[in-house]
């Protein structure tokens, strides 16, 4: 299904932003259950008055938002092609109120929208730093717990702010990532939306040449180049004969896609896709030059199974 398959709204019952396949002629409501029809979905909405307490607003997103994080330790693991859609409504259910009442102060409050955002980006990530120093033993290091939370931020977080579409999403998020990149340069991550990183799974790339695409495609290489021109065709003409080979191609159809994305979005994807080629790829084009097809299988799903433990477990 493509990325134009579907169609967006929001619910005439509670006003929550849906998106739909377009193909899907009755549904139901993922925030209140309501039953609908694509002639349900309301048009956007003009954004509502805000209302309530601004001390009551402020005290919940700088007391609750490091929950969207450290209370999700297991989301890396649902990064792949199946479960990532799923588990992204999950959190945004979840986890959108904190970042509905953090717009709802600035908006209630124009005057004061620089200093409630830097408010709430400094305690999201003095609050992150403090839970790493109580989480760090001799089996999570303080890097490992920088980069897992990182990933969660990156995939899940940054944009589910961004899906919700509120007056202060893109400038939180911009905000934030300027900010990370401050105090910890070593460990950047990309502003990603929901809608990139969704569609990248669902992108209609060569089975088992995502990585090797991804690599190509960032080192400048075209894509009939003689590297994935030779991966392709070691695909096609000895993994598919081999008795496991399409059960090999199917699981990184899988895996791959998530991989790709953790690298995309939350880090020196440039740093890293060299790295994959050097110690991976090139190796396995070798072996195809000389025509050693069994050391390049072993070589692949080597790689393959250490990427996914690296990012994906």
């Amino acid at each position: 299904m493509s990325e134009k398959e579907f169609v967006t709204g929001r619910c005439k019952v509670c006003g929550g932003e849906l998106r739909v396949p377009a193909d899907l002629k009755l549904f139901s409501c993922m925030y209140c259950g309501a039953k609908l029809t694509q002639a349900d979905l309301a048009e956007t909405p003009e954004p509502v008055a805000p209302t309530g307490n601004l001390a009551a607003l402020t005290e919940n997103f700088t007391t609750h938002m490091v929950d969207c994080i450290v209370n999700y330790p297991d989301l890396r693991m649902k990064i792949s092609r199946k479960e990532y859609d799923v588990a992204f409504e999950g959190y945004e259910r979840e986890c959108r109120a904190v970042f509905e009442d953090l717009d709802a102060a600035v908006r209630m409050d124009p005057s004061r929208r620089d200093e409630l955002l830097a408010q709430a980006i400094g305690c999201f990530l003095d609050q992150l730093e403090a839970n790493w120093a109580i989480r760090k033993n001799r089996r999570t290091g303080l890097k490992m717990m920088i980069d897992d939370d990182k990933m969660t931020m990156a995939i899940f977080m940054v944009p589910m702010i961004g899906h919700l579409n509120l007056s202060i999403s893109e400038e939180f998020c911009g905000r934030l990532q300027k900010e990370w990149v401050i105090r910890h340069p070593k460990s950047p991550f990309y502003v990603g939306s929901y809608d990139a990183i969704s569609g990248g799974f669902r992108k209609k790339w060569f089975k088992f040449c995502f990585i090797t695409t991804a690599v190509c495609e960032e080192l400048g290489k075209p894509d009939d180049c003689a590297e994935l021109t030779a991966f392709r065709s070691f695909r096609d003409s000895y993994l598919l004969s081999c008795p496991d080979g399409q059960a090999l191609i199917d699981e990184y159809y899988d895996i791959a896609p998530g991989i790709v994305t953790c690298i995309n979005f939350c880090g020196d994807r440039t740093e890293r896709y060299t790295a994959i080629r050097d110690k991976y790829l090139a190796p396995c084009y070798a072996d195809l030059l000389r025509g050693d097809m069994a050391a390049c299988k072993e070589r692949y799903t080597r790689m393959v199974r250490e990427l996914e433990r690296e990012y994906l477990q």
